[in-house]
């Protein structure tokens, strides 16, 4: 699905930047542009760690269902192991082959997922059949060319970036997503941006975490050496205690809506 290893010890890593005060907010502001309702059914494609399905299940109630899917095995795991709701389901799933039948939902949700479909065209698509005529989705993703990370060495960061730009198959999927979503068949509704500042690199910003990813994934590529990448990711540390950490990037918010089918 994307450069990223899906393992148990990715899953719990993901799980800790998930509950970062970066991440917890972006899901608020998701949580927001869904405008939910009581009763309604939610389809999570690309759970993750299941946070965001949990927060939705509280807000749609017993008479509403959500379901989370995802590739990896140990992120669902995770879910399951603190599932509490019964109308809140969790299972393996690709993005590209949803096991769920046609107009099923009233909501779709993907966020930071898409990203990482290779045939995102036909995960889109996949959204757009499993929801219900007048159903709505939100699809959040970013840019990687749009983070900006200062460091004293501006070549090494470039080069650092550019490396990890490959662990996902669309690294600057936001400008061709509303397209995208119109040509899948959505009515597109609107973007928004949430914007993600940290001035300082500590265990609750998301670019702490962010940094670790990087440097794992880099770490089995040729393009940077050892040395540096160790350099890189210590510089952080060092400009955070001088009071000199800059790091600041945007979440793209796309919302999209299924056409109500007209006869007559």
């Amino acid at each position: 699905m994307s450069g990223l290893e899906f393992t148990k010890e990715a899953a719990k890593q993901l799980e800790k930047t998930y509950l970062t005060r970066d991440v917890v907010a972006q899901r608020l502001e998701t949580i927001r542009q869904l405008n939910l309702s009581c009763g309604e059914s939610v389809l999570d494609i690309g759970c993750g760690p299941g946070y965001l399905c949990e927060s939705i299940a509280e807000i749609v109630g017993r008479h509403g269902a959500v379901v989370g899917i995802d590739v990896s095995t140990d992120l669902i795991a995770l879910c399951n192991q603190r599932k509490a709701s019964a109308w809140l389901s969790y299972a393996v799933g690709d993005a590209t082959q949803v096991n769920q039948a046609d107009a099923s939902f009233d909501v779709v949700v993907c966020t930071q997922v898409a990203e990482y479909v290779p045939d995102v065209d036909r995960g889109l698509s996949e959204a757009f059949r499993v929801l219900k005529p007048g159903g709505r989705t939100v699809f959040v993703a970013t840019d990687w060319d749009a983070v900006v990370w200062y460091s004293e060495n501006p070549e090494r960061m470039a080069l650092v970036m550019k490396s990890w730009e490959e662990h996902c198959a669309h690294p600057h999927l936001p400008r061709s997503m509303a397209y995208k979503l119109v040509n899948a068949g959505f009515r597109f509704d609107g973007a928004a941006i949430f914007p993600i500042l940290n001035l300082q690199c500590d265990d609750d910003s998301y670019s702490k975490g962010l940094a670790q990813g990087i440097r794992d994934f880099v770490a089995r590529k040729p393009d940077v050496s050892a040395d540096d990448l160790s350099a890189w990711h210590g510089e952080f540390e060092h400009l955070s205690e001088a009071g000199r950490y800059f790091f600041s990037t945007n979440r793209y918010i796309f919302k999209a809506s299924k056409p109500t089918t007209h006869t007559g």
